[in-house]
């Protein structure tokens, strides 16, 4: 943790999303894996699609899935 001109401590935010990549291997799964349940549906967290190729999952909902909250 870095201190800016103030003396102040500075933190770095946790991400609000996760790429599909890391969700993959979050959830102990192939990319393509949940690239194919996104598609079809059935991801076991929704995804939010950001391009027809692009998908985003939300940090929170990955985390808790995973059990690491």
């Amino acid at each position: 943790m870095g201190e800016d001109a103030k003396g102040l401590v500075q933190t770095e935010l946790a991400p609000l999303f996760y790429s599909e990549e890391e969700t993959a291997a979050l959830l102990g799964i192939h990319r393509t894996t949940l690239r194919a349940l996104a598609v079809s549906g059935q991801a076991p967290v929704e995804p939010i699609q950001l391009t027809p190729h692009k998908r985003v999952y939300r940090r929170i909902d990955v985390e808790r899935l995973a059990g690491v909250v």
